[in-house]
């Protein structure tokens, strides 16, 4: 047994004992795994405890130059779409956009700072630089309310397309018309979608995102891979429903088709289920298969051996190569979901990014 499993398992109760104080004084849950700490770092109870404290206070700062901040407004919306956009020295270019992953509750961070952890490689392929922010932040502003009564993958993928259909309307001088995607996490199904809508794509780098299964199977997955790793998470999974402390995912399968059936019967943005509100779920449900034959410019799938989502993988990759898919896969010995622990991966994704668009420019 790993001796990080005890923590887990019983971070997981400390997490139900703050989210019912943090009720009280009108505060919100911060999960352990947004504080940047390490298996290692976790038997600190110091280090735990500041990380907490520190980001309870203080909302992170970013230094945005206002010269990259641009909106665009949404049809039959009072809120606008907040973007940054960044040209090269280059005298033409393509746009690359990065997509990055999901929120979780009580902590909603800008899509600035990994935007801002991928910059200088970015710089380094000399292209244009588009990210978006989520419906409800605005680089260290944030509402919550407004985030989670919009937070969908359909809004996400809307999003993306104004602002493209925008760019395209208005080209930013210099700019040759086409697009690079990279999406990580959540993001990875947002940029096949993007991929497959869009014309004049260069290529796609799809981090630990691709996966054929549907939400739903995904999702179960992702929970019983959790107990197969750890003994405490079983252990924690067998708590009675009714016990202050106990899981919100169900123990069965059965039970779970179930709450799905009465997800997507009432989404709405005030009833949860690991971590998600039932209006994101059923969103992510109804999502369409994926049409392969669609995906017709260099596609890299990265995805960690070690990650739960990858038979599902497997299976997207299969799918695409057999539709007659550009798919390349590094299926990573090792690695699980959390791929800025492997910047050796990410190197190589760059290297082919960089090896595709020169083999466009020749």
């Amino acid at each position: 047994m790993k001796y990080y499993d005890l923590f887990e398992f019983c971070w997981s109760l400390l997490q139900k004992l703050f989210e019912g104080v943090a009720s009280f004084f009108h505060l919100d849950l911060l999960l352990m795994n947004n504080c940047n700490i390490t298996c290692q770092c976790k038997t600190s109870t110091v280090l735990i405890l500041l990380c907490f404290l520190n980001s309870r206070v203080e909302a992170e700062a970013y230094n945005i130059p206002p010269a990259i901040r641009f909106t665009l407004e949404r049809s039959e919306a009072d809120s606008p779409i907040i973007y940054y956009f960044s040209k090269p020295h280059a005298e033409t270019y393509p746009i690359l956009v990065l997509c990055d992953g999901s929120e979780q509750k009580g902590n909603l961070r800008s899509v600035f700072h990994i935007r801002e952890f991928f910059s200088q490689r970015i710089e380094d392929l000399n292209v244009g630089y588009l990210t978006l922010e989520k419906w409800g932040i605005d680089g260290e502003q944030s509402n919550e309310e407004d985030f989670y009564k919009h937070y969908s993958r359909t809004q996400r993928l809307e999003d993306h397309l104004s602002v493209i259909r925008f760019l395209e309307e208005y080209p930013p001088r210099g700019w040759d018309g086409k697009l690079i995607f990279i999406g990580v996490s959540e993001g990875g199904p947002l940029v096949t979608d993007l991929t497959i809508l869009c014309e004049n794509v260069l290529a796609t780098v799809n981090w630990v995102g691709a996966g054929d299964w549907g939400w739903a199977d995904e999702f179960w997955e992702f929970f019983q891979h959790w107990k197969r790793e750890s003994f405490l998470m079983r252990l924690y999974d067998a708590i009675p429903r009714w016990f202050p402390f106990s899981s919100d995912i169900p123990q069965t399968r059965r039970e779970f088709d179930a709450i799905v059936r009465y997800i997507l019967d009432h989404p709405n943005a005030d009833q949860w289920l690991g971590g998600m509100t039932y209006f994101y779920h059923a969103d992510a449900f109804r999502t369409s298969p994926i049409d392969y034959t669609k995906i017709t410019s260099p596609f890299l799938v990265v995805m960690g051996i070690e990650d739960s989502n990858i038979t599902s993988c497997d299976q997207f990759v299969q799918k695409a190569v057999e539709a007659g898919a550009p798919i390349t896969y590094f299926r990573i010995e090792g690695m699980d979901h959390y791929i800025r622990k492997q910047p050796d991966v990410i190197d190589q994704s760059f290297h082919w990014l960089a090896l595709t668009k020169r083999k466009n420019e020749n």
